[in-house]
């Protein structure tokens, strides 16, 4: 059992790993290549590993399975990574016992695989090649007795295998690579996270960190890097990092995310150089630093380096940011929601949100098999927005030969003109033309209206009325996550002086139709206020209520 040989020592292999770097191992390319390593000097990463390598303090097993080192750009965190890596091929980093102080014992892992994940085919990536380095032409010239018999490197920087003498394997892999299943890693590098965007990179990730509970007696685990995200992209560490922000993640998850805090406006120079200084740490230390704040800071103020403050707050500040191309802030959009979260669209839950009889205008943006149809709902007196409707292909095998569910959508939108007292429902009518002229039939051409979205300078006004009025607090919505999924999705689309919206890249899976449907019940609740159109009176509210509460009743029955 562990006994603490000083006050606040931590059960953690972590301070004989860091000696056996001190020891063997130095500084990869760069302006320090090749230089002895002294973790005094970087106070804050040499408790990153001892926090890594915490073990039970009764059974000896690795506490952390996954771990996190979210730095800003210029941080060295793709070394560390690289040096974590080569403690981990050849290093004593496995729990084998106490010491009769009671101190943890390490032994190498037996046959390690490890894999570092690059973003693109032919390339190693920061963090292999400080691994190639170390344990090529530096080591094997320096430390023999360590390196000695290792095999593959050739020149490090296009190394993409290295054989380790007594068994095992290191490997650079791109998505092509490391999405055949199979593997058995002992430590996982993904790389800079944050731009795992791509499909194709998102499956490299899952499916090679499925693979790490293959090996129980080794003790698998993963660090990731990673710099801030642009939000709206969708990347790994978006997903990772809003479930870090719910407090989602397990206490199997060791977490250094360093970002700057509280309002971020780079045009005030003391501001931001303090942020820097609190985010860079002992990078920036004034005698032992290898960045300097003021650098860093004219960096943040080029357009030709950094295109705006969001790319610049993303960089330096490590705050994950939209881009200036997304249409709308994430962030305002969840400002504008209310309520307790909504987490379907059945009908019983709709007339929560929004009880019967109540004035609303209608959007409708409806698909067949691939993008999302939806039906919002807007409140006349006021804008609120709510689902009335939402289906969405399914993800994986079961969207295999999808198709939205005509009659479903057309029997929620007649409860809906039934249900409400519609001014009017603007619909779009692509590959649902015949069905709008049905209802425009049976329920009044002045109610159902056909609304194309191809119309450029329409939907741009359309669109613009809503943007707006989200960021002056003048639009609220319900608190759905569906939806507010959508307006992360959308992205700019600039056809002369209009904005449009669109997707962040053709045939993208994500969709945005969401905010389409947001913009048509909005414009329709404009456009019949314009037109005139008044609060119905309360008595006939109720007899819209009892007539629609009297026929649901009916139905039930028969």
């Amino acid at each position: 059992m562990f006994k603490p040989a000083f006050d606040g020592q931590k059960c953690s292999l972590g301070y004989q790993v860091v000696e056996w770097l001190e020891a063997y191992c130095c500084h990869g390319p760069g302006d320090a290549e090749g230089d002895p390593l002294d973790f005094r000097q970087d106070p804050e990463h040499e408790r990153f590993i001892i926090d890594a390598y915490e073990l039970d303090p009764v059974t000896g097993r690795r506490v952390k399975e996954k771990a996190v080192l979210k730095e800003p750009k210029g941080r060295a965190k793709s070394e560390l990574a690289g040096l974590i890596a080569v403690a981990e091929s050849l290093a004593p980093v496995r729990f084998d016992g106490w010491d009769a102080d009671g101190q943890p014992v390490g032994r190498p892992v037996r046959s390690p695989f490890i894999r570092c994940l690059a973003t693109e085919e032919k390339q190693s990536g920061n963090t292999f090649q400080n691994i190639a380095f170390v344990m090529g032409e530096w080591g094997q010239d320096n430390h023999p007795e360590v390196f000695g018999g290792i095999k593959g490197i050739g020149d490090y920087r296009s190394a993409m295998n290295i054989y380790l003498p007594g068994g095992g394997e290191c490997r650079s892999s791109s998505s092509g690579a490391a999405s055949k299943d199979g593997g058995k890693e002992t430590f996982v590098v993904p790389d800079e996270v944050h731009l795992y965007v791509l499909p194709e990179l998102r499956s490299m990730y899952a499916t090679v960190m499925r693979n790490l509970p293959k090996r129980k007696s080794a003790e698998p685990w993963a660090l990731l890097t990673t710099t801030a995200c642009k939000l709206g992209e969708q990347s790994v560490w978006e997903s990772l990092e809003g479930m870090y922000q719910r407090k989602e993640l397990g206490p199997e998850w060791l977490l250094r995310i360093v970002e700057a805090k509280g309002r971020i406006d780079i045009q005030d120079r003391e501001r931001t150089l303090r942020q820097l200084r609190e985010v860079y740490g002992s990078a920036m230390h004034p005698e032992t630093g290898w960045m300097s704040p003021e650098r860093t800071y004219r960096t943040m103020l080029d357009p030709n380096e950094c295109r705006d403050e969001a790319e610049a707050a993303r960089y330096y500040l490590n705050r994950s940011m939209p881009g200036d191309d997304a249409w709308i802030s994430k962030k305002s959009v969840e400002l504008a929601q209310v309520g307790e979260p909504v987490t379907s669209s059945d009908v019983e839950d709709v007339l929560a949100v929004v009880e019967a009889g109540t004035a609303i205008s209608i959007g409708f943006d409806g698909s067949l098999n691939d993008d999302s149809t939806a039906i919002r709902g807007c409140r006349m007196a006021d804008g609120f927005r709510f689902t009335i409707g939402l289906w969405e292909k399914p993800e994986g095998p079961a969207g295999a030969g999808w198709e939205v569910p005509r009659s479903e959508v057309l029997e929620r939108f007649r409860w809906a003109l039934r249900t409400y007292a519609v001014s009017r429902a603007y619909c779009d009518p692509h590959e649902w033309r015949t069905d709008i002229d049905s209802l425009a039939a049976e329920f009044g051409e002045q109610v159902v209206i056909p609304w194309s979205t191809s119309r450029d300078n329409a939907m741009g006004a359309a669109l613009d009325t809503l943007r707006v009025d989200i960021l002056k607090g003048d639009s609220l919505q319900t608190r759905d996550a569906a939806i507010l999924t959508h307006y992360g999705n959308a992205y700019k689309r600039k056809k002369g002086t209009v904005v449009l919206v669109r997707k962040e890249y053709p045939n993208s899976p994500r969709k945005i139709d969401g905010v389409v449907t947001d913009a048509l019940a909005y414009e329709a609740r404009r456009d019949a206020i314009a037109a005139g159109w008044s609060p119905i009176p309360t008595d006939k509210r109720k007899a819209v209520f009892f007539r629609t509460t009297a026929s649901t009743d009916r139905r039930r029955r028969g």
